[in-house]
């Protein structure tokens, strides 16, 4: 095999959420924490000392007290973990120029030219490492891979000794080793249902994918087998970080709800407070928006899901609440409460329409632009349209996943 001679560093903060709020809170170090988006749901980020009781993502906060009931539980602070990944980035800015956020939590920095070899990316880690908790906090700690590529670096920083704090180097010629070591699930994408898949093919090992035909893994799993293929034989898949200068190409904002809803004037008021935070998010961008897309999932696990396009352009929260509801009347009634409600808009653009013709089109345009200066010197929905008097404040509240972060800089 042939590779690359660069040298890439991953870094992959230790159950971040979590970790931020102790910092933020030292009452809470050393204590089973967990995060959640709301405190009815599932625990979206455990701390250390929570997974080692077997509280792990995804838990249930029913089980995770059945666990131990001691457990503090606390709601999601998307913009402390904002600030706190902004801090760790500058580290990463302070040594290339070349860094790529992967999400929320980890990043990549090519080293290729700042160091002389492996031994020195290794004390430039440990380096990063120390600056870490001296110029963040004491409290957040991270895991770091160092390889020939992205993937491989990913892969090195779940391979150092200890279950957090992390730091291993897999240089170029130690690569085929890595064979021996690694599971089919060890490689970042493939879960147990495409373990199950590619063991219904005969392949148990990453060696028999690796040599697994690429015409019939691309029969079988599409463009996915291609870039199950380029894995087994770890090369870069294309998909951990976001490529210098990517547009986005949708905006959106989803919610689980603590209670299933039915009441239409509920599922209006949310349908309603999701459109006018994503048309916030749009115009921060300078975005403006055909196409809209609404799901729903009930309270049994079935759903409804469709999109829309609009005639004009739109990033007004009041217009794409119209749109989705167009998309959803057909729907009502339900046979079952609504539990999970999204809504997005594609169809993009990063540039103003043409102006309006008429002066009375012009000023819901001027009153939707005072209100945002408003909100953003005084928070969000400090002023808001009166159809939204009523709900709940914790409805739609902004949150955070660990995915890609395409507005990392909203």
């Amino acid at each position: 095999m042939t590779y690359y001679s660069k040298i890439i560093l991953h870094i992959d903060m230790n159950s971040y959420f979590a970790s931020v709020e102790q910092q933020a809170n030292p009452h809470l170090r050393g204590l089973p924490v967990g995060i959640c988006e709301h405190l009815g749901g599932i625990i979206i980020a455990p701390s250390v000392e929570a997974k080692r009781l077997g509280i792990k993502l995804g838990t249930t906060v029913w089980d995770a007290k059945k666990i131990y009931p001691k457990i503090v539980l606390l709601p999601v602070d998307p913009d402390k973990y904002r600030h706190v990944t902004a801090g760790f980035l500058r580290i990463l800015m302070d040594y290339t120029d070349d860094v790529e956020k992967a999400s929320i939590d980890e990043a990549f920095a090519d080293l290729t030219g700042v160091v002389r070899d492996y031994d020195d990316a290794l004390f430039l880690g440990l380096e990063i490492k120390q600056r870490l908790r001296l110029e963040v906090g004491e409290w957040i700690s991270c895991s770091i891979g160092i390889g020939p590529n992205k993937l491989i670096a990913k892969i090195a920083a779940d391979l150092g000794e200890g279950d957090i704090n992390r730091i291993c180097v897999v240089r170029s010629e130690e690569i085929d080793s890595l064979y021996d070591r690694l599971k089919l699930t060890d490689i970042p994408g493939i879960a147990k249902r495409t373990e199950m898949s590619l063991n219904k093919l005969g392949i148990f090992t990453l060696r028999e994918l690796a040599r697994y035909p690429l015409g019939n893994l691309l029969n079988q799993f599409g463009l996915w087998g291609y870039t199950l293929h380029r894995m087994a034989n770890f090369r870069d898949a294309g998909f951990f970080a976001i490529p210098a200068g990517e547009q986005i190409k949708s905006i959106g904002h989803s919610y689980t709800l603590p209670k299933a809803v039915s009441d239409l004037g509920e599922i209006k008021k949310l349908m309603l407070k999701l459109s006018e935070k994503i048309g916030r998010r749009m115009r921060r961008r300078n975005a403006w928006g055909s196409i809209i897309h609404y799901f729903y999932s009930d309270n049994r696990y079935g759903g409804f899901s469709k999109q829309h396009k609009v005639s004009e352009l739109i990033n007004d929260g009041k217009d794409i609440y119209q749109a989705a509801f167009q998309i959803f009347k057909p729907n009502w009634p339900l046979k079952f409460p609504v539990k999970i409600m999204g809504v997005s808009v594609s169809g993009l653009k990063f540039e103003n329409p043409d102006p309006f013709l008429f002066p009375q089109y012009e000023k819901p345009k001027l009153l939707v632009g005072a209100m945002d200066k408003i909100n953003d010197k005084y928070g969000e929905f400090t002023i808001n349209r009166g159809r939204m008097l009523g709900i709940d404040q914790e409805w739609g509240k902004d949150t955070v996943g660990f995915g890609r972060m395409k507005e990392f800089n909203s």
